[in-house]
């Protein structure tokens, strides 16, 4: 579905400020000269702006214009997922890492979760129903493989299994976390299964699935053991993403006005200035 001229607007603002042409305190053109810049009509500019302020990306000072908020201490879940829904933006090795970082200490800390959700249900003598459907899934994706599915199929697989064991803790702001992290865990996920065996992967998985079902033995033994394979699983993406760029990059621009405006010097230039042209690198994003 093509983006309205607004949510073009938005995303390339907000690719900005992820590469740091904007940073924070920054002071934006006023309204009318901004949008003579960037070739747009003022209403778009407008509501491009108020969508940026919800996610406190800008906000507006009394006499003093538009600044550009801080990312790291203003803006939360809502500019990541719109972030990461900017198919132009190359996030870059160092912010992949550590995203990377995040959702294997995540997953584990799901599984226990999880795991002690079922634990209460059993002394209830109530029955989990999302155990099976999580096996459910494993098992339908263990057969894709055998057929021979390609690895973004099969990472698209994974990802609603992840999300099925997240809504399995019962943790509404776990759950949306996930949800808004979707994006990078396909990317990431994606290209993890070309570098690893993911028959292999799936076979532990549905091991301690198996294991953890008879609510058997020591439960944090359990999910050290899950942290640890975790760890060994991702190696080969740790290395490979530690080899690509490590800062972000426009690729191309997410506005479509026909200018690829690809820098906020670009913008400032104006609408007269010559397009930029770069190197076509194209990175995991």
């Amino acid at each position: 579905m093509a983006k309205t001229l607004p949510d073009q607007i938005a995303d390339l603002l907000l690719a900005f400020i992820f590469t740091g042409e904007l940073r924070a305190g920054d002071k934006l053109p006023p309204e009318r000269q901004l949008a003579e810049l960037l070739s747009v009509d003022r209403t778009s500019l407008r509501m491009a702006l108020r969508t940026l302020g919800r996610m406190n990306a800008v906000h507006s000072v009394q006499g003093s214009g538009i600044r550009v908020c801080d990312m790291h201490t203003d803006m939360g879940l809502d500019f990541l997922d719109n972030l990461y829904r900017i198919p132009e933006l190359e996030l870059g090795g160092s912010f992949l890492l550590s995203g990377l970082e995040l959702f294997n200490r995540a997953i584990p800390t799901a599984v226990k979760l999880a795991l002690e959700k079922r634990l209460r249900a059993a002394e209830e003598g109530r029955s989990p129903v999302r155990d099976d459907r999580m096996l459910s899934m494993v098992q339908t994706m263990y057969q894709a493989v055998e057929q021979g599915a390609d690895t973004r199929e099969l990472a698209r697989m994974e990802v609603e299994i992840i999300e099925e064991l997240m809504a399995a803790t019962g943790n509404q702001v776990l759950q949306a976390s996930t949800n808004s992290s979707r994006r990078i865990r396909l990317l990431l996920t994606e290209k993890l299964f070309e570098l690893i065996d993911v028959k292999k992967h799936l076979s532990f998985q549905v091991g301690i699935m198996m294991r953890s079902r008879k609510l058997e033995g020591d439960l944090d033994a359990l999910i050290n053991e899950y942290l640890h394979y975790i760890e060994q699983l991702t190696q080969p993406l740790y290395e490979h993403l530690r080899s690509i760029p490590a800062g972000p990059r426009l690729a191309s621009s997410p506005l479509q006005n026909g200018r690829n405006i690809r820098s906020w010097q670009q913008v400032l230039a104006g609408p007269d200035a010559p397009p930029e042209r770069r190197p076509l690198i194209k990175p995991i994003r």
